[in-house]
């Protein structure tokens, strides 16, 4: 697949853009980013709306790029784009909804608050987004995002938002300073839930770098999640740490899927890479996990990462062809992507195109400096081409960290004493590695030897997805075709009636600032109802609904004599319309012309 291609466009779905760093310090530029994660993080838990993820949308950071174009790439019809400027304790946002279409602004507004205001800020300018989504493009159920805030120390939360920073950087010196970071914030305030489970994660990153052992960055992650869930058992991310920490290093199954279903429950997308892994490894589900990682795709289809997990669950399914090409998406959006060298050149040495699959590992040993896996899959490759005596010789004069790597090469090497060996070390020491035995290909050498089911019966696995009951993540809205509906029989007649006299009687529509919330609030509705009433029963969206009425309106006052003397735009203002170019472009959609040729068709 190639990242640069035309994406479909979904009615409902936003991309928003990095927000400028408008400060005078432009090392606040942290602070800008974090601003902008915390919209999107908001969004996403609106259902039914696609929301293109941090890292794609942060693909076109300080880039002059048409909307026009960021939206035929990311596959949405609106972008949210805007600046912060942060002075001392003050802090304004400007923000705009564009649309990808034609570059028209549906929204715009600025923000002024103190920064004790910062989280209700986040807060309001979600909820007017999500409005405004729904207004123009369709019914949603937009929760209620005003909630306390995740810390009352605002130092606190600028140290979390510059460690937030560095994590996402996921460098070797970025890990160390996020690791620092966390726990300055912490100490500010011990009971700061994201700032324990942001560590977590930080201390499972760091094991990856070397930083620490795996062991040490089990407990301590392991602590850290703890602790966070402790102080707040709606925090996603800590439920994603401790997911992690039981399946890879403690092996405790049941934990694992259900930290991980209480993280999605508490905002986690239900499609993301832990789910991937537990149904590779535990449940030998390849198809869920390739449509897991496709679904992924679809949201963050700029992160080289995401193209790099489509191929992970490609490769374990045996399907290399696949792998191969999802491995060199990656390898378009970042050339010097080691991790996708290395993987592409295995899968390459699987599919017999040995020249191509050297090329690649000996790119990425190059790359990482000759250290990293790269090595171990450069053995591997030499193994199918049948140098068995030189890959021999290597692995007994290398001592890797893992136990299990070396057993992985003995068992490909068809020499179970030796691998049996290495894995009951690999078992002793909690290698990550040893919940790939289940279903993991490269141990089919050693799957009939007694020594080999001894250790596998240790780990005790649970039975596969055929004889299990696991809900399966599917990301449609529960809302759909034939779902429970948010008002009976009876209260839709009553509603209906009560808005057939708001709009008859009261005329409700030539307020031009009226909004959803605004009308359901008048009715004593729920606003995410009158959106369901609208869209089910009247088959259109908010302003669908109430400039249909404006353009009745308007065209009665047009062809009234006695207005001959008013523009047809004053006219427009007067029956409700709030903007001549929402005026036009509804007319036009309506009546197939503009509105100054309709009237003058009328006037013959």
């Amino acid at each position: 697949m190639n990242p640069q291609q035309i994406k479909s466009y979904s009615s409902k779905s936003i991309a928003v853009l990095p927000f400028m760093n408008m400060s005078a310090d432009p090392d606040n530029e942290y602070f800008s980013d974090g601003i902008t994660e915390e919209i999107i993080n908001a969004l996403t838990t609106v259902r039914g709306l696609k929301v293109i993820a941090r890292t794609s949308s942060f693909a076109f950071k300080n880039k002059n790029i048409d909307v026009r174009t960021i939206g035929s790439q990311l596959g949405v019809n609106m972008i949210l784009e805007g600046s912060v400027r942060k002075a001392k304790n003050r802090v304004r946002i400007t923000a705009q909804l564009v649309s990808t279409n034609d570059g028209t602004h549906f929204w715009s507004r600025n923000f002024d608050r103190d920064l004790e205001d910062i989280f209700s800020l986040q807060d309001e300018v979600s909820e007017l987004i999500a409005d405004q989504i729904r207004e123009n493009f369709g019914h949603l159920e937009i929760p209620a995002f005003h909630e306390t805030g995740p810390t009352k120390k605002v130092n606190a939360y600028d140290l979390w938002l510059r460690g937030n920073y560095h994590l996402k950087r996921k460098d070797f010196d970025d890990i160390k300073e996020a690791l620092e970071l966390f726990k300055k914030a912490i100490e500010i305030d011990p009971d700061y839930s994201s700032a324990y489970s942001s560590l977590g994660e930080a201390y499972i990153h760091a094991a990856g770098f070397g930083l620490m052992t795996n062991t040490e960055s089990k407990h301590l992650a392991g602590a850290a999640a703890e602790r966070a869930v402790a102080l707040d058992a709606r925090n996603a991310q800590g439920h994603k740490v401790l997911a992690y920490v039981k399946l890879f290093h403690e092996w405790d199954w049941a934990s694992a899927l259900q930290e991980y279903e209480r993280a999605v429950k508490n905002g986690l997308p239900d499609q993301n890479e832990f789910i991937g892994y537990y149904y590779i490894f535990i449940e030998k589900d390849y198809e869920r996990a390739i449509k897991v990682a496709q679904k992924v795709l679809e949201t963050d289809p700029l992160h080289v990462i995401t193209h790099w997990q489509l191929g992970l669950a490609y490769y374990f399914a045996r399907q290399f062809e696949n792998a191969q090409e999802a491995f060199s998406g990656a390898l378009v959006l970042d050339p010097k992507f080691g991790e996708a060298l290395r993987f592409r050149g295995l899968v390459r040495g699987y599919l017999g195109d040995y020249p191509a699959a050297l090329a690649d590992i000996n790119r990425s040993l190059e790359i990482s400096g000759g250290q990293g896996l790269a090595n171990m899959d450069l053995l591997m490759v030499k193994i199918l081409m049948g140098e068995k005596e030189e890959v021999l010789s290597e692995v007994q004069k290398t001592n890797y960290s893992d136990a299990a790597d070396t057993a992985l090469l003995y068992s490909l090497l068809n020499m179970p004493d030796e691998a049996i060996y290495w894995l009951e070390k690999a078992y002793q020491e909690h290698s990550g590695m040893m919940v790939t035995l289940k279903n993991f290909w490269v141990w089919d050498n050693l799957r009939g030897d007694l020594r080999f089911q001894k250790i596998y019966d240790q780990m005790n696995f649970p039975p596969d997805s055929a004889s299990r009951n696991t809900s399966e993540s599917t990301n449609v809205d529960p809302r759909g075709p034939g779902s429970t509906p948010l008002l009976n029989e009876k209260e839709i007649k009553i509603y209906l009636q009560q808005l057939d006299e708001l709009i008859n009687n009261e005329k409700i529509f030539t307020d031009s600032s009226l909004s959803l919330r605004q009308l359901a609030e008048k009715m004593g509705l729920h606003p995410n109802k009158l959106s369901w009433l609208l869209n089910e029963h009247m088959d259109k969206n908010f302003n669908e609904y109430i400039n249909a009425f404006r353009l009745e309106t308007f065209k009665q006052k047009a062809l009234d004599p006695a207005n001959s003397h008013l523009t047809l735009l004053g006219l427009a203002y007067e029956s409700g319309f709030n903007s001549k170019t929402a005026f036009n472009a509804f007319f036009k959609k309506s009546e197939g012309v503009s509105p100054r040729a309709w009237v003058k068709s009328k006037s013959k």
